[in-house]
C-alpha cells in the first residue's frame, strides 16, 4: 500500500490481441424499406476477454468498418428509434454483413413526482433483460429521454424497466413485451431519502497512535457502486447481477453467490474511496491504515430495500515516534469529503471515539461543516465543492459546577436568596414549575452537552418515585401541596464528570389578605366612606395586607404586588404598598386594593369609597346665533336684529349642563324691557339691542351645584360684543365745506351773516332732530354764538325741520363775535339719530379777523379835542385867577379844605416867605 514515505514501480501488464488483419465491413438498414440507417453504433464484443476491441458508427450510407482479426466475435449494433441487434461473425469468413434493425416492441411514458409535475432533471431510464441467458449485448437497453419523456425499442421479451430522476427514488417495475401497438408506461417518483456515509475512528483506551477505522454504508435501492457494470442502470442490485451473474443467474436479482463475489470484490479493490495523510492527524502525525480490512453486507438479497455495507481496518502512525499518552490537551485535525446532492443526498460524517476521560474542547472549522458532540465527536460536512476541516482541541474531561434555580412561569415564583449556594424560591402549588440548569459550567465542553437529572421531593420518602424525577438542562415539575421541599440536581458533564446541588423552594398555596389605611382615616384599617375635596392629595396605604404560604411559613409580598384602582373600572391606576393619589374630578369613587403575593396568588378586594367634593367653577362659553339663519353662529350683529346667546358649550367637571344655572347680565337698550342693564336666565336666551355699540360689555355666570360641599361653584365669563349700524336707519348729515360763505373779517360786535350747505347722505335715514351751531375758535377753545339759523330749500325760506336722504339744505347764522383778533368760525350741523361716529364731517369752518368798532375812533379823537379845549380853558383860567380878575368860588385845595380866596393866599404866601427869610 503505497504511504508516500517511498517511490514504489507499478508494473502493468497488458495482455496483447491477435494481429488485426480483417476488414469487417458492416451495412446497416431499416427493416421493411432497406433504407441505410446513419449514426448506428457498431461495438465488436470478444469474449475471451470478455471486452468491446472496436466499434464504429456508421456514414451516410448505413456503413461502418471495424478493424478486427480472424475469430467469432459478438457484432452488437443499435441505432435511435430501432430495437438493437446482436449476432456472431467471424470476420475471416465473412468479411462483410448487412444488419436489418426494426422498431421491435416500443414503450413510452412520463415520469412525474407525486402532485403530478414532470420530472426532467437527471431523467434517466433503462430496460434490464430478466432472461439469464440473454445476450450481454442486449441486456440492457437504455432510453431515448427528451424532457420527461422516455422511450424504449426492444425485443420481445420480460423486463425490469427502471426509470429514475435527481433527488427521487428509482421506480423499477416488471413488464412483459409482446410485439404489437406501443405502450404507455408512466410512472410516478417518490422523493428520495439521503445515504448515509458515516465513518467512527476508535481511539484505544490508552493509545493515541493505533486507531480502528470503521466505515458504515446506508444506499438506497437505486444507488450505483463504482465500477460494477452496467454504469447507467440506477440499480445496485442490478449491477450486481449483470456484473457477478453468470448466464444461468442473471435474472434480476442477487443470489448469495453473487453477493459473495461482490463482498470479494470489494475486500479485493480497497477502501471505498482514496484518503490521504491529511484524512486525520494527532498533533500533526498521520495515519495508515493496514493492507487488509473487512467487509460485512446486509440486505442485499431483500429486493427493493435499502443496502448496507460495514467495513474496518485498522490504521497505525506513519512515523514514530509515537504520541504520548496521558497529556493534558492534545490536538485532532479531521479533513472531510462534503456531502453531494445530484441524483441523492449522498451525506457523509466523521465520528471520533476518544479514549475515556477525554472530551472535546475548543473547535475551529473550516468550509461547510458542522462539528457536535463531545465524548464521541462528530463531523458533518454540509454540500461543498472541496474538502472540509475541523480543527479541535481534546482536553481531560474536569469537573464543573451544578446550579440551578426557577425560571418559570413569570409571577408564579420569587427567588428569596438568589446566591447558588443557599438558594431558596417561593412557587405557587399547582402550577407548572420551570427550573433550570442552564447557569451550570463545564471548564472544557459547553454545558449543554451535559445530562441532567433533577429530583424535586429530593427531602421526602418519595423523592426517589419516577414520577416525582426530571431530566434535561430544563424540566418542569408540578407541587400539588404546601411545604419546604429540597430539590437536588445532579449534572453528568460531556467528559463523564459528576457535579451535584440542592436549592429549596417553598411552596405557597395560600391568597393573601388585602386591607387599606389612609392618612385622613387614621392608623387603621380604612373602610366604609372617605370624603375628600377634589385635587387633594390622599396618602394610600397596603401595609396592612397579610399573607401565609403555609400555616406557620409567612409568604411575600413584593412592593409591585400592590394593585390600586381608584375608580373602581378594574384596571389597575397605581401598583406600590404607598401610593399618593389625587382625585381631580368630584364624584363617587369605589378605591379597591387587590393584593398579589410573590407567587401569584390574589387577594379578594379591599374596598373604600371616597366622595370627592366638587371645588372648581364651571368654564363658562356661549356663542351667538342668528334666528334669521336657520341659528348659524355669527360674530357680525346688527343694531334692531334678535339674537340667540347660546351656552351649551359650558363644561363642568360633574354637573351636566341642564344642570347648571345661566344668569346673563346684558347691557344697553333692550327692546321690550326699560332701563340700561338687563338681567337674563338660561342656557339660551334671545333679545334685541336697540341701539348700535362699539362694545356692549356681556356678562355670563355659571353656577354649579357644589356638590359633595353643598357650596355652588361659579364661573363667570365677560365678553365685548360689538353691535354694528343699520345705515339705512340713520342720517349722515354732512357740512359741505365748499358752500360755506361768510365774511373774512368783521368789526367786533358788528352782526354778521353765515351760510352752509348740509346734505343728508343718500340711502340713509331722515334727520328729524336736527340741531344747528355756530362757533368761533380761538386757540382751540370753541365758543358757541348761535344755535339758531334760518333753513332754506332750493333758496327758499322753509320751517320744515327734516333733511330727508339725499336732501340738501342751506343754513343760515347770524351772529356777533366779541373780542378782536384772528379766528375761526365753525358751522356744525348733529342730528339725535346720527351716530356719532358719523360726525366727523359735520362741520364747516372758515378763518375771519375780527377788527375794531368805527365809532370807537370818533369817540377816541372826540375825547382828545376836549381835552386839549379843557386845557387851554385852564391855562387861561389861571391867568385870570392870578390876576386877580376872576375868583375861584367853593374850591377845595388838595386836602379837601375850602381854598383861600387868592388876596389871602397871596398874603399868607408873603408871610411865609417872609418868615423863611428871616
Amino acid at each position: 500500500r503505497f504511504d508516500g514515505t517511498s517511490t514504489v514501480n507499478l508494473v502493468i501488464c497488458l495482455k496483447s490481441t491477435p494481429t488485426p488483419g480483417q476488414t469487417l465491413t458492416v451495412t446497416v438498414e431499416a427493416s421493411g424499406t432497406g433504407a441505410p440507417i446513419a449514426n448506428a453504433t457498431v461495438d465488436a464484443f470478444w469474449a475471451p476477454e470478455g471486452q468491446v476491441v472496436a466499434t464504429a458508427k456508421t456514414g451516410g450510407t448505413g456503413q461502418a468498418n471495424l478493424t478486427l482479426w480472424a475469430g467469432t466475435f459478438e457484432l452488437r449494433t443499435k441505432a435511435a428509434g430501432f430495437s438493437p441487434d446482436v449476432q456472431n461473425v467471424d470476420p475471416g469468413v465473412t468479411p462483410s454483413v448487412t444488419v436489418t434493425l426494426g422498431g421491435g416492441v416500443t414503450v413510452t411514458g412520463h415520469a412525474r413526482n407525486s402532485t403530478g409535475a414532470f420530472l426532467s432533471a437527471g431523467l434517466t431510464g433503462a430496460l434490464y433483460n430478466l432472461a439469464p441467458a440473454a445476450s450481454l449485448g442486449l441486456k440492457v437497453i437504455p432510453a431515448e429521454v427528451t424532457g420527461s419523456l422516455y422511450i424504449f425499442h426492444a425485443p420481445p421479451g420480460s423486463y425490469r424497466m427502471v426509470v429514475d430522476a435527481n433527488g427521487y427514488l428509482a421506480n423499477a417495475t416488471t413488464v412483459t413485451l409482446s410485439v404489437g401497438p406501443p405502450r404507455v408506461i408512466d410512472v410516478t417518483l417518490a422523493r428520495s431519502s439521503e445515504e448515509t456515509f458515516q465513518t467512527i475512528m476508535v481511539y484505544g483506551a490508552t493509545d493515541w497512535s493505533n486507531l480502528t477505522g470503521h466505515r458504515n454504508v446506508t444506499l438506497n435501492p437505486d444507488s450505483t457502486y463504482p465500477g460494477l457494470e452496467p454504469a447507467g442502470v440506477r440499480d445496485l442490485r442490478l449491477q450486481i447481477d449483470f456484473t457477478f451473474g453468470t448466464s444461468g443467474t442473471r435474472d434480476g436479482l442477487v443470489d448469495a453467490a453473487e453477493e459473495a463475489a461482490f463482498q470479494s470484490w470489494l475486500v479485493g479493490n480497497g477502501p471505498f474511496y482514496t484518503t490521504t495523510d491529511g484524512f486525520l492527524t494527532t498533533n500533526s502525525k498521520a495515519y495508515i491504515s493496514s493492507t487488509t480490512y473487512t467487509v460485512g453486507i446486509a440486505g442485499l438479497q431483500v429486493y427493493g430495500g435499502k443496502v448496507w455495507i460495514n467495513g474496518t481496518t485498522s490504521y497505525a502512525l506513519k512515523q514514530t515516534p509515537y504520541i504520548p499518552v496521558g497529556a493534558p490537551r492534545y490536538f485532532v485535525n479531521v479533513t472531510a469529503r462534503p456531502d453531494t446532492n445530484v441524483s441523492v443526498h449522498k451525506n457523509e460524517s466523521v465520528a471520533l471515539d476518544l479514549p475515556p476521560t477525554y472530551e472535546r474542547g475548543s473547535t475551529t472549522t473550516v468550509g461547510n461543516v458542522t462539528v457536535y458532540a463531545f465524548l464521541v465527536p462528530i463531523v458533518d460536512p454540509g454540500v461543498a465543492g472541496a474538502p472540509v476541516q475541523a480543527r479541535m482541541t481534546v482536553e481531560w474531561s474536569m469537573a464543573g459546577v451544578a446550579r440551578g434555580k426557577v425560571v418559570a412561569p413569570v409571577g408564579k415564583f420569587h427567588a428569596v436568596n438568589a446566591s447558588y449556594e443557599n438558594y431558596l424560591a417561593y412557587v405557587a402549588n399547582n402550577t407548572t414549575i420551570t427550573f433550570s440548569a442552564e447557569d451550570s459550567t463545564d471548564p472544557v465542553s459547553p454545558i449543554t452537552a451535559a445530562n441532567f437529572t433533577w429530583r424535586f421531593l429530593a427531602n421526602t420518602s418519595e423523592g426517589a418515585l419516577p414520577q416525582n424525577i426530571g431530566y434535561g438542562i430544563r424540566s418542569n415539575f408540578t407541587y400539588t401541596t404546601y411545604g419546604w421541599f429540597t430539590v437536588n440536581l445532579t449534572v453528568r458533564q460531556a467528559g463523564g464528570n459528576f457535579t451535584y446541588r440542592n436549592i429549596s423552594v417553598v411552596v405557597d398555596s395560600s391568597p393573601p389578605i388585602g386591607k387599606m389605611r389612609t392618612n385622613r382615616t387614621g392608623t387603621g384599617e380604612a373602610t366604609g366612606t372617605l370624603q375628600v375635596n377634589q385635587d387633594t392629595i390622599v396618602r394610600f396605604d397596603g401595609g396592612l395586607s397579610t399573607d401565609l404560604a403555609f400555616p406557620g411559613k409567612s409568604g411575600i409580598i413584593l412592593n409591585g404586588g400592590y394593585s390600586w384602582d381608584f375608580n373602581g373600572d378594574r384596571i389597575a391606576d397605581a401598583v406600590g404598598r404607598v401610593v399618593n393619589w389625587t382625585f381631580e374630578k368630584p364624584g363617587n369613587f369605589t378605591v379597591n386594593l387587590t393584593v398579589t403575593d410573590s407567587v401569584g396568588w390574589k387577594s379578594p378586594n379591599a374596598s373604600l369609597t371616597v366622595v370627592v367634593a366638587d371645588t372648581e367653577p364651571p368654564s363658562p362659553s356661549f356663542v351667538i346665533l342668528n334666528p334669521l339663519e336657520d341659528y348659524a353662529v355669527t360674530t357680525q350683529l346688527e343694531e334692531k336684529h334678535p339674537y340667540t346667546f347660546n351656552a351649551s358649550g359650558t363644561t363642568d367637571n360633574y354637573n351636566t349642563r341642564a344642570e347648571l344655572n345661566y344668569t346673563w347680565t346684558i347691557p344697553g337698550p333692550v327692546e321690550g324691557r326699560a332701563g340700561t342693564n338687563h338681567t337674563f336666565y338660561g342656557m339660551n336666551i334671545t333679545f334685541t339691542w336697540t341701539e348700535w355699540n362699539n362694545s356692549y360689555k356681556v356678562v355670563l355666570k355659571v353656577k354649579d351645584t357644589g356638590f359633595g360641599s353643598g357650596t355652588p361653584n361659579t364661573g363667570t365669563l365677560t365678553q365685548n360684543i360689538s353691535v354694528n349700524i343699520i345705515p339705512r336707519l340713520h342720517p349722515d348729515l354732512l357740512a359741505v365745506q365748499a358752500s360755506l360763505k361768510g365774511p373774512t373779517s368783521v368789526e367786533e360786535s358788528a352782526t354778521f351773516t353765515v351760510s352752509v350747505n348740509v346734505t343728508n347722505k343718500p340711502d340713509r335715514g331722515s334727520a328729524g332732530n336736527v340741531t344747528t351751531s355756530l362757533y368761533v375758535v380761538v386757540g382751540g377753545a370753541s365758543t358757541l354764538l348761535t344755535q339758531t339759523a334760518d333753513w332754506y330749500r332750493n333758496g327758499t325760506p322753509t320751517s320744515d325741520r327734516t333733511i330727508r336722504a339725499g336732501e340738501t339744505v342751506t343754513l343760515v347764522f347770524r351772529a356777533s363775535i366779541s373780542g378782536q383778533g384772528n379766528k375761526t368760525f365753525r358751522a356744525c350741523v348733529t342730528d339725535l339719530e346720527e351716530p356719532y361716529t358719523w360726525e366727523f364731517d359735520n362741520c364747516a369752518t372758515q378763518a375771519v379777523f375780527v377788527g375794531q368798532a368805527a365809532w370807537v375812533n370818533w369817540a377816541i379823537y372826540g375825547s382828545i379835542a376836549g381835552v386839549l379845549g379843557a386845557f387851554v380853558f385852564a391855562v387861561y383860567y389861571r391867568r385870570k385867577v392870578r390876576a386877580g380878575e376872576w375868583r375861584r368860588i367853593g374850591l377845595l385845595d388838595r386836602s379837601g379844605k375850602k381854598e383861600a380866596a387868592p388876596g389871602e393866599k397871596k398874603a399868607k404866601k408873603e408871610v411865609k416867605e417872609e418868615k423863611k427869610r428871616l
